[in-house]
């Protein structure tokens, strides 16, 4: 029976490859970008030019430098997604039509948090501390789910602590510079067909003895795995005349190499598996991407300014790999194709009032998975973000922040082989509603 064991271990591992990607499509891929309560109501178009509280630390930390006293800003933001899928004759390894549910809500929803600290020492140097989530939420199908097979439950969590420090060259230029130490968290599931993997590579009457045939026996397996890894970022921002600012930042790419231990729920009949299907710890490489932004901001008027930023995700995603402490499961391969992606996006505020500011914005964010590699883990696509925001100053110390995006979608078609022969065919329906508020202090 060694060819069952073979592709055991394929079926029962290979949906262990998408753990480093475990997450929903409510933003570049599975990349967050709820990185500043002010910016958020604009779709992020002042990200590196807009310097307006201690969050410049993670889009360009040479906006350090142009804040005054102590600041601290904290930020909250509760992600509302809604994604439905719709088969459309999704079939197992042998071409039996997967009976199950057709999910209607597939994303968790999920409150995603920012702090940051700015403090001046001197003149012409402030230093800076953020701690955010640049990548992570959920996606959770019922056990049922005609899905179940290449995913039901998925989870990744980043987060990123950023000490930094801006440096004021003249009174026009100024740059900074930061270190990041990100921690990784990622669990993942899906169901096993045995019947379908033992029919595939077994006589029937091997499969039948073993208890596998002819009703479809699943099983179960759930991964965890974690890690630490580090990074860098960089920027400059220049104000050629009073009012008008460029801002230029770059984020390095940071690697994980998450380690962790894969847990098994077999049916009696997978002892003819065996020592695959037993529990086991693996290691699977995570390269989270670099970006490189330029913003641009100008103050048409003392009421009046408008935003405009072009950020790149550089992706290097092509595939996913997984090695085993288990000498039965083979290394397994699993292609991503994640390809670079452009998130442009334009915005304005308005302050009728020097207590009140007003804020809109408009973004297209591009998605880095390939039309023919899309995995229900990662149902993406991409996404028109619509966002509207306010401010009020009730006293110069304090500010609060408010914002509100809608995320619209692209139709997502899926036709996916998984990891045990069955087909993945259909369409996922996304929408996503995002809230964010944020206080600044002053001293």
């Amino acid at each position: 029976m060694s060819a069952p064991r073979h592709l055991a271990a394929r079926a029962g591992f290979a949906a262990a490859l998408c753990l480093t990607a475990a997450a929903p499509a409510l933003a570049d891929g599975f990349k967050l970008s709820e990185n500043s309560p002010r910016d958020f109501g604009m779709a992020g178009s002042g990200y590196a030019a807009l310097a307006a509280d201690p969050s410049t630390i993670w889009s360009n930390p040479a906006g350090l430098a142009r804040l005054e006293d102590w600041q601290v800003t904290a930020g909250a933001y509760y992600v509302h997604g809604r994604g439905e899928f719709e088969d459309a004759g999704s079939v197992d390894a042998l071409g039996r039509p997967i009976p199950g549910t057709q999910d209607e809500d597939l994303f968790e929803d999920k409150v995603v948090p920012n702090l940051y600290l700015a403090a001046p020492v001197g003149d012409r140097m402030t230093l800076g501390l953020g701690v955010n989530v640049p990548f992570g939420l959920a996606t959770d199908y019922e056990p049922s789910s005609i899905t179940r097979f290449q995913s039901v439950k998925s989870s990744l969590q980043v987060i990123d602590i950023n000490p930094s420090v801006g440096f004021a060259l003249t009174d026009q230029l100024s740059f900074g510079l930061g270190v990041s130490a990100q921690y990784a968290d990622a669990k993942l599931s899906n169901a096993i067909d045995f019947t379908a993997v033992c029919l595939s590579q077994a006589p029937a009457a091997s499969c039948q003895a073993a208890g596998l045939f002819p009703a479809r026996s699943e099983g179960y397996v759930k991964v965890e795995g974690d890690d630490w890894s580090y990074g860098w970022n960089a920027g400059m921002l220049f104000e050629p005349e009073p009012g008008t600012r460029v801002g230029i930042s770059y984020r390095s790419e940071v690697s994980h190499e998450l380690e962790g231990d894969a847990n098994f729920e077999p049916p009696a009949g997978a002892a003819i598996f065996s020592p695959a299907f037993t529990d086991t710890q693996g290691a699977a490489p995570l390269d989270l991407p670099a970006e490189a932004a330029v913003s641009l901001r100008h103050e048409v008027s003392g009421t009046f300014a408008w935003n405009a930023t072009v950020r790149v995700s550089f992706w290097d995603l092509d595939a996913l790999v997984v090695d085993y402490a288990n000498p039965a499961q083979p290394d397994s391969v699993e292609p991503l194709g994640y390809h670079n992606t452009t998130r442009v996006a334009l915005g304005g505020e308005w302050a009728p009032q020097p207590d009140w500011v007003f804020r809109a914005g408009i973004a297209y964010d591009e998605s880095p998975t390939p039309e023919d590699e899309r995995s229900p883990r990662v149902p993406d696509s991409d996404r028109v973000i619509a966002a509207l925001g306010a401010s009020w100053t009730p006293m110069d110390s304090w500010t609060v922040d408010l914002g509100y995006q809608h995320l619209f979608f692209d139709d997502a078609e899926i036709d996916r082989i998984g990891s045990s022969g069955d087909r993945l065919v259909g369409e996922f329906d996304n929408v996503a509603d995002i809230f964010g508020v944020g206080i600044t202090w002053r001293r």
